[in-house]
């Protein structure tokens, strides 16, 4: 039985303006020495969470579409430049974040795939500049399960 404690998704939106339109970026909490996992994840973020408001073409209707995506442990990886974690949705959607730490500049990386097929890639030299890049996209079209 995993002694990991249930951890509840906290995260701060950001509502960003860009070219006359608004997007919501989260930044989410980072995984500390008391939440259950490892002390070589700590500063990862706990959860990371893509989020936006569709609408249907048909009716009008808009409904918010998420998907939250939780650290797979099993695929850290560190050597002397680097920190790498991939990130999953549950149920399994066919789509991982990779999370990546560069210990000489201190930034963060993130990449988002599709199976194998990379189609966002983020930067940032602080842990909330990185997270609110990565997150102001909305997800694909068959990349979350739920419409809320």
């Amino acid at each position: 039985m995993s002694k990991k404690k249930k951890v509840e998704s906290e995260f701060e939106p950001k509502v960003i303006e860009k070219d006359g339109e608004d997007f919501v970026a989260f930044i989410p909490n980072q995984i500390e020495a008391d939440d259950g996992f490892d002390a070589a994840l700590e500063g990862f973020p706990l959860n990371i969470l893509f989020a936006a408001i569709t609408k249907d073409a048909k009716t009008g209707q808009q409904s918010l579409v998420d998907v939250c995506y939780e650290p797979a442990p099993d695929t850290f990886q560190e050597d002397a430049q680097r920190k790498v974690m991939c990130y999953v949705a549950k149920p399994n959607n066919g789509y991982f974040v990779r999370v990546v730490f560069v210990k000489k500049t201190k930034c963060w990386e993130t990449e988002k795939f599709n199976g194998k097929r990379l189609f966002l890639s983020a930067y940032g030299p602080t842990f909330d500049g990185a997270m609110m890049q990565t997150t102001m996209v909305a997800p694909e079209p068959g990349e979350y399960l739920k419409v809320v």
